[in-house]
Parts: C-alpha cells; sequence; structure tokens
C-alpha cells in the first residue's frame, strides 16, 4: 500500500471579474511530456522529408522549462512534408477573427520562414500565413478571419526551410483581437511624469489656505509625480551686474519672484510652492527642472524679455552666468536642488509673452558655453534639456524639435553638451505627428515632452483626455519618450477654458477633469525605473496600447485606450502572473480612476477576454511570482524521471507510482507559489489525500534526492 500524505491548506479570496480562459490548444505552452513527447501534439516528416524532433530545456524564454526542438534535414519531394499539428481540436465560429501567437526561433541561420496553417474538416477553410522567424526568441503573431463554424479546428506548423533547427514555444489561439505584448523586449526606461508650475502660482496662493492646500493634495500626493518644472525668470538679473561674465555681484539679483511677499504685486511664491510640493510628494521628485523662455532684456536683440528677439552677439556667457547663478541661488536661499537647466523655451515659435527665438546655430553656442560652465562649476551633475521646441516634427527646416536636433547635432560638442531632447506637442492636435523621426534624430538620448496640453479647453470629458492620453502612448512607443509632463498642474478656470490638470472656479469649486484620471493611470501605475516593453493590439482602429514592467520585473502594466465604441478583446496575461487588478477611466462619474477589483489568475492560463468600455482607458497591473519559474521553488524540471500519476482530475486523492523506493521531497504549490504540502517520502507509491482543497489546479513537484532531479506536474482537484 500506498502512504497517504496530509495535507494543509490556505483559503484563499477570488473575485472574477474578467473571463478567464484556458488555451484552446492543450499544451499550447509545451511542458507537459509523456513517453519523452509532449502530450496533444504530433509530427510529420513525409514524402522524404526528414526532420529529428526532440525537447529543449536550455536557452529558453523566461518562465518556461521546456520547447519544441525540430532539426530539418530535408522537406521531402515538394518541398513542404515536416511540420508540428496540435492534436486539440477547438471551436470557431464564422464571421470571428482568432489570433495565434507563439514564440520561435531558428539555430543555424541568420532567419528562415514558418507558415501557421488554421485548418478545420470543412472544406475551404485553409487559411495559412508564411513569417519569417529570426535566430533569437521573438514573439510573433497572426489573426485568421473564420469564415466556417467549426468544432474541429486545428494549428499547424510548418517548417519551410531544410538544415536549420527550429524552436517552437507558448503557442496560443485566443478569440477576437488581442492585446500582446513582450516581457523579454524591453526598450527605453522611464524617468516619470509631471507638470509645471509656470505663471499659476500666484493665482493659487491668492487662495485661502484650506482651499490652496486641496488644491496641492490633488497635484502632488494624489497623482504621485515625480517631476515638476518652473520659470528661469528673465528679471532675476534686471542689470548687467558687471562687465564680467565670471565674477558675479549677487546683490544685484532680484529673487522676488521666488520669495512669498504678498505685498509686492511680482512676487510669485515659487520657492514655498516647491517646498509645499516637495512635502506633498509620495515618493519625492527625481526632476526638478529650470526652464529659462527669454534671457535678461539688456541679454536681447530686441532689448526687451518678450516678443521673441535673440541672444546678443557674443552674449553666451553673460546667459551661462545668468542661469549659473539661478541655480545655485535656488539651492542656497531656497534649499531647492535643481536637477535639469533649460535655456530655451520654444524657440521656433514667436509669442508675445516672455520668448526668445534662437536659431538651430544660435542655440548650440549657448549650450556648447553652458555645458562647459556646468562643469567648470562642478554642476556636471545637472542635465541640460533641449531645444524645448513648440511641435515634435514638422517639414520647415526652421522649426520643430526634430529638425532643431538634426542640425545641431551635426557639431559632436552640441550632442554632447545636451542630456535630454526637450519637446512640446502643441502643433499635433490631428495626432500624426512623426514620432519616430524625433528618436531617430535624438540618436539614443532621454526624449522629455516638457510641455503638453489642448491649450484653453473647456472640455472635461474623455474626448480632451485622449489628447493626453494619445501623445503619451505613441511617444513612449514610437518617439523613445522617457518622460512626460503637462502644461500646468493646477490654473483658475475661466470662460476660455484652461490646460491645467486641476482647475477652481471663481465659486470655490475644484475642478477634476478626464485629463486628471487619465494622467493617473500613468503616474500611479508606472514609476521611474519601469522599462517600456514592446506591446501592440492587432485591432489598430483607434486602440492603442503601451506596457511597461518594473525593475524587478514582478509587476506588469498594460494601459489599453479605446478611442471607439466598446469592443471584446482577447489580453495577454504573463507567465508565472498569479493576479491582475484593472483600473478603468470612462465618461461615467463612477469610473474615473476606479479599482475594478482583483482576479486571481490560474498558472496555465495565457490569455483571458475583456470587454473595453466606449472611450476608455484601461490598466491591468499584472502581480508576478517570479518563484513560478524559479528552479528554488521546484518549478524548472531538469533531467525529469517517469512518474506515474492517477487519476488526474480528481475529486478526493492521486496516487503516484515513482521509479523506485528511494528518498523523494513532495511539494504541492498553489498557483501563488506557497507551498500546501511539502514532506519527505522513502516509498515506491504515495497516496496524496487531497479532498479538502479548494476546486482548482496546483503544481505537484518532486525532487529525487539521491540523484538531484526533478518532475513537475499539474493536478487538478474536481
Amino acid at each position: 500500500m500506498g502512504k497517504l500524505l496530509p495535507v494543509f491548506i490556505c483559503s484563499i479570496l477570488f473575485h472574477s471579474i474578467i473571463s478567464q480562459n484556458q488555451l484552446p490548444l492543450a499544451n499550447g505552452f509545451f511542458e507537459d511530456v509523456e513517453n519523452n513527447n509532449f502530450l496533444y501534439w504530433s509530427h510529420q516528416a513525409i514524402e522524404g522529408g526528414d526532420a529529428a524532433y526532440s525537447i529543449e530545456s536550455e536557452n529558453l524564454i523566461q518562465g518556461s522549462t521546456k520547447a519544441l526542438k525540430c532539426q530539418v534535414n530535408s522537406l521531402g519531394q515538394n518541398g513542404w512534408h515536416v511540420s508540428s499539428i496540435s492534436q486539440y481540436p477547438f471551436e470557431v465560429i464564422a464571421g470571428q477573427k482568432y489570433t495565434v501567437t507563439f514564440y520561435a526561433k531558428v539555430e543555424g541561420a541568420d532567419s528562415r520562414q514558418i507558415k501557421v496553417v488554421f485548418q478545420s474538416d470543412v472544406s475551404g477553410s485553409y487559411q495559412g500565413q508564411n513569417i519569417w522567424i529570426t535566430n533569437e526568441w521573438k514573439r510573433y503573431t497572426h489573426t485568421f478571419n473564420v469564415e466556417h463554424s467549426s468544432e474541429n479546428n486545428t494549428i499547424r506548423f510548418w517548417y519551410m526551410q531544410p538544415d536549420v533547427t527550429y524552436f517552437l514555444d507558448e503557442v496560443s489561439v485566443s478569440p477576437g483581437d488581442r492585446i500582446i505584448f513582450d516581457p523579454l523586449y524591453k526598450l527605453q526606461t522611464v524617468d516619470g511624469f509631471g507638470a509645471g508650475i509656470k505663471r499659476r502660482t500666484e493665482q493659487l496662493y491668492s487662495l485661502n489656505e484650506s482651499f490652496r492646500e486641496q488644491v496641492e493634495q490633488y497635484c502632488f500626493n494624489d497623482l504621485e509625480v515625480n517631476m515638476i518644472r518652473f520659470f528661469v525668470y528673465h528679471d532675476l538679473e534686471p542689470e548687467n551686474d558687471n562687465d564680467d561674465p565670471y565674477q558675479l555681484d549677487e546683490s544685484q539679483l532680484d529673487w522676488t519672484r521666488y520669495d512669498s511677499n504678498p505685498n509686492i504685486s511680482r512676487t510669485r511664491y515659487i520657492g514655498e510652492a516647491l517646498q509645499n510640493a516637495f512635502d506633498l510628494s509620495v515618493y519625492g521628485f527625481d526632476h526638478i527642472i529650470g526652464n529659462c523662455n527669454s534671457a535678461p532684456a539688456w541679454l536681447k536683440t530686441n532689448g526687451q524679455h518678450n516678443n521673441g528677439g535673440t541672444l546678443i552677439a557674443g552674449g553666451e556667457s553673460e546667459f551661462s552666468e545668468f542661469l549659473i547663478a539661478f541655480l545655485n541661488g535656488m539651492q542656497s536661499r531656497y534649499g531647492i536642488n535643481v536637477t535639469a537647466i533649460s535655456p530655451t523655451n520654444e524657440p521656433d515659435f514667436e509669442v508675445s509673452y516672455e520668448s526668445m527665438n534662437t536659431t538651430p546655430s544660435e542655440l548650440s553656442s549657448i549650450l556648447i558655453n553652458l555645458n562647459a560652465r556646468l562643469s567648470n562649476s562642478s554642476m556636471d551633475h545637472i542635465k541640460i534639456v533641449s531645444p524645448e521646441c513648440f511641435r515634435v516634427e514638422s517639414q520647415n527646416s526652421s522649426t520643430s524639435t526634430t529638425n532643431y536636433i538634426n542640425s545641431m547635432f551635426q557639431n559632436s560638442a552640441v550632442e554632447e553638451a545636451v542630456d535630454i531632447i526637450g519637446t512640446h506637442t502643441y502643433a499635433d492636435p490631428n495626432h500624426n505627428a512623426n514620432w519616430a523621426a524625433l528618436k531617430e534624430a535624438s540618436n539614443g538620448k532621454p526624449v522629455w515632452v516638457t510641455e503638453s496640453a489642448s491649450l484653453s479647453s473647456t472640455d472635461q470629458s474623455m474626448t480632451d483626455a485622449a489628447n493626453y492620453i494619445k501623445w503619451i502612448i505613441r511617444g513612449f512607443n514610437e518617439g523613445g519618450v522617457t518622460a512626460y509632463m503637462l502644461h500646468l498642474f493646477y490654473e483658475e478656470a475661466d470662460n476660455n477654458g484652461y490646460s491645467s490638470l486641476v482647475a477652481w472656479t471663481p465659486l470655490g469649486e475644484i475642478i477634476l477633469p478626464k485629463r486628471y484620471f487619465s494622467f493617473k493611470h500613468f503616474t500611479n501605475l508606472v514609476k521611474k525605473g519601469y522599462s517600456l516593453i514592446s506591446s501592440y493590439s492587432t485591432d489598430e482602429n483607434g486602440v492603442y496600447v503601451a506596457s511597461f514592467i518594473s525593475e524587478d520585473e514582478s509587476n506588469l502594466v498594460v494601459q489599453i485606450f479605446n478611442e471607439g465604441n466598446e469592443k471584446d478583446f482577447s489580453i495577454d496575461i504573463p507567465i508565472g502572473a498569479i493576479s491582475v487588478e484593472t483600473f478603468l477611466t470612462t465618461n461615467n462619474d463612477s469610473e474615473e480612476f476606479s479599482s475594478m477589483g482583483t482576479n486571481e489568475i490560474d498558472y496555465y492560463n495565457r490569455y483571458f477576454t475583456t470587454l473595453l468600455p466606449e472611450l476608455s482607458l484601461t490598466s491591468l497591473v499584472f502581480d508576478i511570482d517570479e518563484s513560478l519559474s524559479d528552479s528554488d521553488y521546484g518549478f524548472t524540471n531538469n533531467n525529469h524521471f517517469e512518474l506515474e500519476i492517477y487519476p488526474n482530475p480528481t475529486e478526493d486523492q492521486i496516487n503516484l507510482i515513482l521509479p523506485d523506493q528511494s528518498n523523494y521531497n513532495i511539494t504541492i504549490f498553489d498557483l501563488k507559489g506557497q507551498k500546501i504540502i511539502d514532506v519527505i517520502n522513502e516509498d515506491k507509491e504515495v497516496i496524496i489525500d487531497i479532498s479538502i482543497l479548494e476546486k482548482g489546479t496546483y503544481l505537484l513537484n518532486i525532487n529525487s534526492l539521491l540523484n538531484q532531479k526533478i518532475i513537475t506536474k499539474k493536478i487538478i482537484k474536481q
């Protein structure tokens, strides 16, 4: 008789808010093996085709322990007789889409083709798609439109070239269009999110203290931002302190704008406003950016701080002295360590207020001088942000961030001087800017959107918020953006509208538009140090997707903006995910930045289905348990041995027949990676009582302590 082992369990609260699905392809993840073959898969090499099929256990995608390996020696007389086919038929419905995804690579060539075939027992149902596979693991996808309903559908992979080895893993078929992301394909690292306090601090600090604190609480605590941008005021140095740009007379500086003196009309409370923001911050401010719209009037060709103009000839050193004085004074007077400095604001767009319209050549001279001055002043840690043009790209060579950078970076000294590419988005109301051109021009440097808004908007709905969401998602995905800032944190609303995140009316009512709650999806869920990962939607008609993963890879955030009518979608589940929390913002007042609940995930699921509401932003936050693919927890199979296990599924007990009578460590985990049982057994036959377990899927791990062989099996309690 076998030994009966007791089971100890902990209760799990489960609240289902989305529809989870097992793979229509059994063992599509290529883990279950019997007699050294993958269950539910067969292979073919006919008509002279010659191939060797085996199980690969090395150099796999993260979280996998096995993959299918096919060494193709010959394709046969017609050149297409080597394939692998799923033996688990699934149902499809006519008129609907189905999306196939899989990981693959080749060995022995840079790239080769594989054909994905979707076919049922209905005549004329055959659909095939050739896909080029590279020599590194990569995620591939294809969406089929089905014309015939059938309960007997299969997926087949034809290997299209000989003298090469194909590898296949994680095959999935899901209904409809699909949101796809690849945690293995990391892109740029996130620097953060924030906004500016330029021009509006005097409005806020004229309010009563209690009301002001409410506004600041929304901006700097509730949003969890880590970036803030403010003015380098032109009248900090109202007149030339002396004729020596390397010897500053600090007594000539006027800090009125930064002080808190209500008796002086020019005061702007900047020092106090910044400190209050820092005090309210949840995680602190990583980036504090001083931005100079205009040099002092005496340094300008037009003799005034507004209406354009540019720096006088030979004025670079005096301008650098002015900016260094600002940096030193902010620290010495207010205890504020500015982390980045921007010498211009929209040099390509002339306005009547504070402005300076330097050409790329003129700005290049400023940047080279400023970079040297920072270095000589032991301020190398302060980053230079430039050029902060009005638009991302344009066909006019004298405008746009892209054109400025292309021109300035012809001089290597300028490229060395600029640490961060700054841009605005004002000239992109139709969302057709060529972000990729900006990314290419930036040559690998971080790109920050330092100002972005739909100015003077009276729209508080998701229609307005859509602009910001698309600037963020397109900027990150296409433009190499690493940080995004709105125009303003706060301002008073009037009949002409407002462009801030938070506003208030003259009657003392606080306004939180939908752009506020939409921005919260990014500020609260995507933190500094997260990496953008490759992601997309198979439906590109009004669906925008961005995905991010944390530094320790324990959280993965997928953000989906549906600009059109409500749609059903299948959504990827990352390997090792144990739960997902959903956040939703729509035009409904009850759905602002609303958590729709947390759903636990079966380890063997690879997608779930959900409804994306009309004109909505959905964020999915996956909690990933790395122990599910960590050998320390026994979820890898090394030199696996034969194990007989029955019945499975079962209602009460599992019977195990081990290879021999020896010492085995038998462990059962739930899908959160928590141990339910952990014992040492010496018998060849073992009975495990699981009658008191909740219905569901568990992982059984057996480790032979004598020769360190390991096997992991899925068991199902009915």
